[in-house]
């Protein structure tokens, strides 16, 4: 018997946004839609910070 398998692509849009502290994240824009004014703490629950990220550098 031949085993079956399926593949699942699914696109995930993001973008930068920098907060009020001056970090920069990436949000998923539908997590961003959701909120009207992300506060940073907002931001850290939902993006990644990239502001560490040592390629930024």
């Amino acid at each position: 018997m031949e085993e079956k398998t399926t593949d699942f692509v699914s696109e995930i849009s993001v973008r930068w946004v920098k907060g009020e502290s001056g970090n920069t994240y990436l949000c998923p824009v539908k997590a961003l839609e959701r909120l009207e004014n992300p506060t940073e703490e907002e931001l850290k629950k939902i993006c990644v910070d990239e502001s560490q990220n040592p390629q930024n550098s």
